[in-house]
Order: structure tokens, then C-alpha cells, then sequence
């Protein structure tokens, strides 16, 4: 069906729907979510790699306005903010109109109705007057039916009911929008050249309306050649890997025999950002045996009933002070003493998290009981600090029998990217030369902190939740099934790794299983044997009986899969051959060891 089609069923038949039939299971779900979205996806101007679209006529009750979004995915990736093009309809069906828009709900939050029209409206005088555009209206005239839409209109046309053009001049309107949305984007990219690390990298010609887009794909390719250009080579896919970590959870722990290069891995990645111990953006701490509480981090009063701020303490102080950069906070060695001991209460405070505005906020890192005492100033100075949503955590751990076991806790709650391999291999004809640039936080800077805010990703997000229900299924054999925190962040990183088309799903998943599922699997039991067996199905896409947990060469029947068949998670089926392997010879086994 043609788009011209489409929407004429739209303004036909939506008002009706809206005030008289149910929201559940009717067609014009399908019409917004999948049959208007796909037309436009077959234009061949529209990139599905660059960019998003998708569509809503409400979440469970009718929305007054509907709409379809076509997204930039190195803008944005939600309608709630940044600029995109949006078909919106009128309330009253018998307008439709093809907008240059701008998401309002984080600036409703953070400046209010009124400072968000405003906001909207300087953004959208700017580009007006900075980008050559003719043809297109250029007021904020619209009647929709919803104010944030007309004052947050920079570009628009308008179509009426009963006189829709037909389809090649849809096409044509659609694809002219395109342009002037790419050129507003290089308008608001333009900015001064940017100076050494270690200055100060606040661009006095740019306006707070300013904000970087990055290409996200090229900036890990830069990343990846800065570390190679330090000597140093890891394994491919690791630069992509962690960087989705650390977009879905602000805490990442780096495992491994010693000598594979973990905190050194941290520390150039950091550095190729901008990030160094020199302007104060990074920090690694050694982590110490008889850390048995989280004093050295946050803090401790004297006898004398005076605070003194810990290690984390004053580096979140200064993260606080400065948004706009990244700060990188590494634990090295962080399971030479048992990590619930000293970082739970930090683990705690992570999960808090919550959007306020544009920010991401938690609760108080301080309680008033550490802090009260006689000195008022200092209790000003501290009382307020948070966990700012610039700074991520790093934990290097060594895989040996020296050091202490994760619980549960600290998994749910973190990537595991395992350090096995080391390439020892030299390039001495690689430049030394490769570019540093001082990224914005936007850079790294989670955009999902539940699965709600993925609403605009639902289709998608359906089919990965339906395989991780198969795998908990077989989990809960022994009791090893996770819950609601892994699940969102495993959907994080896979939408995250969709929306700038870094990866394909099937390597996304593969991390995702070798990274949250299998480091919850140890011990000595016989259910543990076929927990493996039927996970090693799942991954290798093999079902067949011939996987048998009676068979006494079974993990070579998986080796033997491996090399011969062609596997949909190839690596998470390595490790669970590896794993069982282990079981065999010794009766017991585990990620770790």
C-alpha cells in the first residue's frame, strides 16, 4: 500500500477510533508501528544503518496526536529530545504536516513549559537564519492540537485532507527534508578548533543550544587506532564491546589472567577521549587486601567527629563541577578484597538513578550520619553529592585463586569483558600520530535507565526479550535465572548497538550471554552439567539429542560443533564447551578459573 494510502486511512478513520473503539489490538497500532514505518523505509534515500523510524498512536490509550518519526541515529534516538523529522497529524485529522521537529519531554523536566518553548524557539530562530532552506514554511503557525509540536516546529509543509499530493511528491518532499535535516545537523557540528588536553575545552563561540553529534562508528575506529598506535593490540571488537558496556551501565569490569593489558586498556581508551590523570578526568586506584569497608572511598569521621572525604569522594566532587567531559574511575585489582565489603553501598547508589531533566541524578552518596558534625561548612560542602551521569567505573580483576569470588550482586550489576588473549605482535610502521579529541559526555552517556524509555524500539526489543526467556528457562533448572536488571541492560546494548549499526545482532547477543549470563555459573552439581548442555544448544542453534549430558566426551562433541558447524553465538558457545570441559576433568566448574 502507498504511503499517500496509508494516510488517508490514518485521517479517515482515527478519530473514530480514538473515541470509540478499544486501543488494544486495533489495525491502526499496526499502521503507525509497521505498515507507514516501512513504506518509508523502502525509499532508497533512507539509510535504515543511519537512521530510525518509527511510529505511535499511543502506549495502552489513544494519543490525541499521532505521529512518525524519522531519526538521525547519531542525533538521537528518542523522541523526547533532539531534533528529527516527525509526520504529524492534527487532532482533528484533517491536516497532516511534515515537520523538522524537536523533542520537549527532558526540556519540560528540566526547564519547565515555558522555559522549553523558549528553549525550542531560539533552536529554531537559529537554524531558520543559519541554513539556506526555500520552499518551506518557516513559522510556528501550525495547528496541531498540541503547543510543544507547533512551537517546537523549525521546517514544516502542510497537507490537507482530501487534496494529499500523491506519492512521488511525498517522496520528493520526504527526501528535500532529509537534506535540510543533514545540514541543520553540520550547522549545529560547526564549532571552534578545540584545544589541548589538560585546557579548559569550552568553546566561547558556541551557544548553549550547541550540542556534539558524534559518528559514533568512526569515533571507536579512532579509539581503536589510538591504542594500537601505544603499542598495544587487543582483541577485535573489544573498543565496540566496551563502549555499549558503558553506555548501558556506568560500571564495567575487565577480567583476566595477569599481563593482558586491562588497566592499560582503561587507561588509553580514557586517553584517547581526553581523559587523563594529568587534567584530573581519570583515576585508578589500587585496590588493598583489608578493604573491609567503604571508608577509603567515601569517606570517615575522625574522634573528633570530623569528615574526611574518601578517594570516590572527591573525584564525583569534581565530575560534578565539570558535565561536560567523562570521568573514569578504575579499581584495579578490585577483588583482592571482597568487593561487597567496600563498593556495595556505590553499587546501591547506582541503581538509583533517574532522569531529572537532561541529567541523570541518584540518591544522596552521603548519608547525613557521616557527615554531621560541627562544621557547617564542611556539611555544605558535601551533603549534596550524587553520582553524575559523567562518571563510569572501571574494575580490573585477576581470574586466580588469590582473589576473592563475585557474588551475584556485583554481576547483575556490571559487564564482564574477559582479557584472554594477548597479541604480542608489533606494528613499528604504525603511526604514533593518531588524533586525541576531548569527547562531550553525550559521547558515552546512557540514554535508557529503564525499558520503558525504549518504548520507541518495542518490535525490536520483543524478539530479543523472547530469547532471553529461553535462557532463563533453562537457568532456573538451578536456580541461576536473573531478573529485571539484566534483562534491560542486555536490551540497552542491544538497541544501543542497533541505533549506531556498530555490530550485528548476533555478535551483540554473543557478548551479551558471555557477559551477564555465564559468569553467574559455578559449581558441582550434575544440574549445573545439563544447565550447560541446554545452553550450549541455545548458542550453537543446534537442538539435536546427540547433546547428551550422560555423554562422557560431550564437550568434545561441542568442540567438534564448533569447528564444523556454523554457530550463532560462536563465543558463548567456546566458553560453555570450555566450561563443561572443566566439569569433566575435575568435577567442578566455573566462568572464572
Amino acid at each position: 500500500m502507498s504511503l499517500k494510502e496509508l494516510f488517508e486511512i490514518v485521517m479517515r478513520n482515527y478519530v473514530k477510533a480514538r473515541t470509540s473503539e478499544p486501543f488494544k489490538g486495533n489495525r491502526m497500532g499496526d499502521v503507525f508501528r509497521r505498515e507507514i514505518p516501512q513504506e518509508i523505509k523502502n525509499y532508497d534515500f533512507i539509510d535504515t544503518d543511519k537512521y530510525i523510524v518509527s511510529g505511535s498512536c499511543g502506549k495502552g490509550n489513544w494519543a490525541e496526536v499521532p505521529w512518525i518519526a524519522i531519526m538521525k541515529k547519531d542525533v538521537t534516538t528518542t523522541t523526547m529530545q533532539g531534533i528529527y523529522i516527525v509526520y504529524l497529524f492534527s487532532n482533528t485529522m484533517d491536516r497532516l504536516y511534515l515537520t523538522l521537529n524537536q523533542g520537549c519531554t527532558r526540556l519540560i523536566n528540566e526547564r519547565g513549559r515555558k522555559g522549553a518553548i523558549e528553549y525550542m524557539q531560539n533552536l529554531a530562530i537559529k537554524l531558520r537564519a543559519e541554513v539556506n532552506v526555500s520552499g518551506w514554511n518557516k513559522d510556528d503557525n501550525l495547528v496541531i492540537g498540541n503547543e510543544f509540536y507547533e512551537k517546537g516546529t523549525i521546517f514544516y509543509r502542510l497537507y490537507e485532507r482530501g487534496k494529499l499530493p500523491d506519492d512521488e511528491v511525498l517522496k520528493a518532499d520526504l527526501k528535500d527534508l532529509i537534506q535540510i535535516y543533514e545540514a541543520c545537523i553540520q550547522k549545529l557540528n560547526e564549532q571552534p578548533q578545540q584545544k589541548q588536553i589538560g585546557d579548559s575545552t569550552y568553546m566561547e563561540n558556541r551557544t548553549s543550544i550547541d550540542l556534539p553529534y558524534y559518528n559514533v562508528s568512526g569515533e571507536l575506529q579512532r579509539i581503536k587506532d589510538y591504542i594500537k598506535s601505544r603499542g598495544f593490540q587487543y582483541e577485535d571488537r573489544v573498543v565496540e564491546d566496551f563502549y555499549l558496556s558503558l553506555k548501558s551501565k556506568p560500571f564495567v569490569i575487565l577480567a583476566g589472567i595477569s599481563g593482558t593489558g586491562k588497566s592499560r586498556f582503561a587507561r588509553l581508551f580514557a586517553e584517547s577521549i581526553g581523559c587523563t590523570s594529568y587534567n584530573g578526568r581519570f583515576k585508578l586506584v589500587p585496590v588493598k587486601p583489608d578493604w573491609s569497608d567503604s571508608t577509603d572511598l567515601l569517606g570517615y569521621k575522625d574522634l573528633n567527629n570530623k569528615f574526611h572525604p574518601g578517594i570516590l569522594t572527591t573525584f564525583i566532587k569534581k565530575a560534578i563541577s565539570d558535565p561536560v567531559h567523562p570521568y573514569f574511575f578504575v579499581l584495579d585489582e578490585m577483588n583482592l578484597a571482597r568487593v561487597e565489603y567496600y563498593f556495595s553501598d556505590v553499587l546501591s547508589i547506582i541503581e538509583s538513578r533517574v532522569f531529572k531533566g537532561d541529567r541523570i541524578i541518584t540518591d544522596p552518596l552521603l548519608n547525613d550520619e557521616l557527615l554531621s558534625s560541627g562544621d557547617q561548612e564542611l556539611y555544605q560542602e558535601y551533603k549534596g553529592l550524587y553520582i553524575p551521569d559523567n562518571v563510569y567505573f572501571i574494575g580490573t580483576v585477576n581470574m586466580d585463586e588469590t582473589t576473592f569470588p563475585f557474588s551475584k550482586k556485583v554481576l547483575d550489576r556490571a559487564n564482564v569483558i574477559e582479557f584472554s588473549d594477548v597479541i604480542l605482535n608489533y606494528d613499528f610502521d604504525q603511526p604514533d600520530d593518531t588524533e586525541v579529541r576531548e569527547l562531550n559526555n553525550k559521547f558515552l552517556k546512557s540514554e535508557f535507565l529503564q525499558l520503558n524509555d525504549c518504548a520507541d524500539y518495542a518490535e525490536y526489543v520483543e524478539g530479543v526479550i523472547d530469547l532471553l526467556s529461553d535462557i532463563n528457562q533453562v537457568l532456573k533448572y538451578g536456580n541461576l535465572h536473573f531478573g529485571y536488571r539484566v534483562r534491560d541492560e542486555i536490551c540497552f546494548y542491544i538497541i544501543y548497538n542497533k541505533i549506531y549499526g556498530i555490530m550485528s545482532f548476533e555478535e551483540a547477543m554473543d557478548f551479551m550471554i558471555l557477559q551477564k549470563v555465564l559468569p553467574r555459573i559455578q559449581g558441582s552439581s550434575m544440574t549445573l552439567k545439563k544447565i550447560l548442555i541446554e545452553l550450549f544448544k541455545i548458542c550453537s542453534g543446534n537442538m539435536e539429542e546427540r547433546f547428551n549430558y550422560e555423554d562422557i566426551d560431550i564437550s568434545k562433541t561441542m568442540i567438534d560443533e564448533i569447528e564444523n558447524a556454523d554457530i550463532r553465538f560462536r563465543k558463548s558457545a567456546g566458553k560453555i564447551a570450555y566450561m563443561t570441559r572443566r566439569y569433566d576433568e575435575d568435577g567442578f566448574t566455573s566462568y572464572w578459573i
